[in-house]
């Protein structure tokens, strides 16, 4: 079993995106913005390693987005049932189980799942061969705006609901370590998410979500868990905040 890294540190997109850090802002990669649809593969994955700056991109077509019945507010879980430096503790090796079954045992991220088969993103998140979750608690969905989620919830917001939980799933294994300070992921042309790391690189955040446990790992990926929800706008440009 690989041991899991408790210190606290401080997404799926299935969109082509690229990493960027600071010393290498000519590399550009384009990237498929989503609206109105959701992704399926229709090509594997150039590789499974991923270099200082760039992540390794994942071909997808749009599909029409498949209706669902709207969620009601208080059927989510706002509180986190376990500790969050004891999640995951119960289980031994981790690796035995996928990502999105590894998420699926612990309490702590039912709403986070819940949401993901809302969306329609099961069968797309199953598909990818390595993939990094960005997961949120219960406690991190219950710091969101009321308003903001009972939207998210809406049938007719299916949409937007997958937007917004592509922006928590990468399409490659990415470690803590290598989340590193000034490095951003593109969501589209000239809209990112920063990643920024502090405190000597004990603090990791992502879009300004702090990781507060990482590196739980799966058998196709692992899992970091964060204490925000990853809130991507298409009026965060390069330089700009991210928000609600």
């Amino acid at each position: 079993m690989k041991k899991i890294i408790k210190k606290p540190l401080a997404v799926m997109m299935l969109a082509a995106f690229t990493m960027y850090g600071c010393s290498s802002s000519n590399e550009t990669t384009n990237a498929t913005a989503m609206d109105g649809t959701t992704m399926s593969e229709t090509a594997a994955m150039g590789g499974n390693t991923m270099d200082q700056n760039e992540l390794e991109v994942l071909v997808v077509e749009e599909q029409v987005m498949v209706p669902v019945a709207t969620v009601d507010i208080t059927a989510l879980a706002m509180n986190n049932p376990v500790e969050v430096n004891d999640m995951f503790e119960d289980l031994g090796d981790t690796e035995q189980y996928d990502v999105l079954t590894l998420a699926r045992t612990n309490p702590n991220l039912s709403t986070f799942v819940k949401l993901i088969e809302q969306a329609n993103l099961v069968d797309d998140l199953q598909r990818v061969e390595e993939l990094t979750l960005f997961a949120p608690t219960n406690e991190a969905f219950a710091k969101m705006p009321k308003d903001k989620l009972e939207s998210l919830l809406l049938s007719d917001n299916v949409a937007q609901l997958s937007r917004m939980l592509q922006a928590h799933v990468l399409t490659s294994e990415v470690t803590s370590l290598q989340l590193e300070d000034n490095t951003r992921i593109r969501v589209t042309d000239d809209s990112y998410i920063p990643i920024e790391s502090r405190m000597a690189g004990n603090v990791t955040l992502v879009g300004g979500a702090q990781i507060v446990k990482g590196d739980i790992e799966a058998s196709n990926g692992r899992i970091h868990v964060i204490d925000n929800v990853i809130m991507p706008s298409e009026d965060a440009r390069e330089e700009g905040p991210l928000r609600y």
